[in-house]
């Protein structure tokens, strides 16, 4: 009997396993949002500078821009584990930042949706979008997003009618400050 009994738990245990496998979210298509990163330093336009720290695979593509800008890693994330960053934009004159991982350009399948998701802390005008890579440079759809003096999650779906070559981007218009965390991009099934 107690042979029966334990080779039932361990039969319970293993499904309860499987169970909690198979519900996990699959991998993010961008590079993890993640504790590794590089700080930088890049100069803008009218004299303006770009700098502070960000993951590895992220980028900030706002050199063409008027607007001073600094990124900082953060310890206090939403929940213990996710990766933070601060976005501070100041001396703003013209254009907008743009934060961006060029790493993640890829090819949205038609008819397949996805999920961009994160965490974002601050009441900085902030959107995330899906853009062409090259010339016009426009957005295929666009969310405004925001956020508060608390961590607030987001999540933002979309699809397409055609295959589109594109890549994500979160953009602030203006001065402002936001917090930004634990970001990922994902098929939804």
């Amino acid at each position: 009997m107690k042979t029966l009994l334990r080779r039932t738990s361990l039969f319970a245990l293993l499904l309860a396993g499987l169970a909690a496998f198979a519900q996990e979210k699959p991998a993010s298509l961008l590079p993890m949002f993640g504790a590794e990163g590089r700080e930088f330093t890049e100069k803008a336009q009218g004299g303006k500078v770009i700098k502070g720290w960000l993951p590895n695979g992220w980028d900030d593509n706002s050199a063409w821009a008027t607007l001073g800008a600094t990124y900082t890693k953060l310890k206090d994330g939403p929940k213990d584990g996710v990766t933070a960053v601060r976005i501070e934009v100041k001396e703003f004159a013209d254009g907008q930042l743009q934060l961006t991982s060029y790493s993640g350009k890829r090819v949205f399948k038609k008819g397949v949706k996805y999920a961009i998701e994160g965490s974002l802390r601050g009441s900085a005008d902030f959107k995330v979008g899906v853009r062409q890579p090259g010339d016009p440079y426009e957005f295929y759809v666009e969310q405004d997003l925001s956020g508060g003096k608390e961590w607030k999650a987001f999540k933002f779906e979309f699809k397409f009618e055609a295959d589109k070559e594109a890549f994500i981007m979160f953009v602030m218009p203006g001065n402002g400050t936001m917090d930004v965390a634990g970001v990922t991009v994902r098929e939804v099934k």
